[in-house]
């Protein structure tokens, strides 16, 4: 998968996709569960307020914004020993995959496209979250084997990495792939994301199709985090790409 002159997009030199509410339905499952394990430990946060205000964060960067929000510190090792536990049993029937995602990543693979992940997602989340995405082999896709060694993860396997928002995972994938930034191509579905790509130079673009409320709502706030396009629907990828 290499951008040259035979690929579908050769301006594009790169296309890095957060995971999380992006690629798969995970959040539906996951973010309550998350609730749950930060209430005890002490945080009396809700669904809504971490919708709205701790959104895409994750490692030490929701630590910090926990004891800012809350005044409370959290262990970031127990939570997250904590949530390694739970996902198994999340995912244990499987994760949808946003819709039309699976066609509009086998279009742009078909097409030569380099693609990544960048996620805020430990390693093991990831490969495993892949692995548990339904109706990829019906699709004609394997998803781990696609995306082995192009996993990057932003909080590191002990979640105390530069997290989103930070823009590092960004700019150290586009060096991995000796890649203008300025020219590659973001996914993202929170705020925070949003500023890590766009803080990295990327062409950032929101996605409000597994968006918890309002769409235009969720658009609007990827809007102000500096979301250079809205997508609702993976079905509009192709034609969005075609447009840059």
């Amino acid at each position: 998968m290499t951008s040259d002159d035979t690929t579908l997009f050769p301006h594009i030199p790169l296309i890095a996709f957060d995971l999380d509410g992006t690629l798969a339905n995970t959040e539906a499952l996951s973010l309550p569960s998350a609730v749950e394990t930060m209430r005890s430990l002490g945080v009396p946060v809700t669904l809504d307020y971490w919708y709205e205000h701790l959104h895409g964060r994750s490692g030490q960067s929701l630590i910090d914004a926990i004891r800012d929000q809350f005044g409370i510190e959290v262990d970031l090792k127990e939570f997250l020993r904590r949530r390694a536990e739970m996902v198994p049993i999340m995912f244990e029937n499987g994760v949808e995959p946003a819709p039309g995602m699976l066609q509009a990543l086998r279009n742009l693979v078909v097409g030569g496209q380099q693609v990544c992940i960048c996620s805020n997602s430990t390693p093991a989340r990831i490969a495993f979250t892949l692995e548990k995405i339904t109706g990829q082999h019906s699709a004609g896709m394997n998803l781990p084997h696609l995306f082995e060694g192009h996993m990057y993860s932003a909080s590191g396997a002990d979640g105390s990495g530069k997290a989103k928002p930070a823009p590092d995972v960004y700019m150290n994938t586009a060096v991995r792939y000796k890649a203008d930034p300025t020219r590659c191509v973001a996914v993202e579905d929170s705020p925070v994301g949003v500023a890590s790509a766009v803080g990295a130079g990327f062409i950032c673009v929101g996605y409000t199709g597994l968006g918890h409320g309002d769409k235009n709502d969720v658009a609007e706030s990827l809007k102000q985090a500096g979301a250079h396009h809205i997508l609702h629907h993976w079905d509009d990828f192709i034609p969005l790409l075609k447009s840059l």
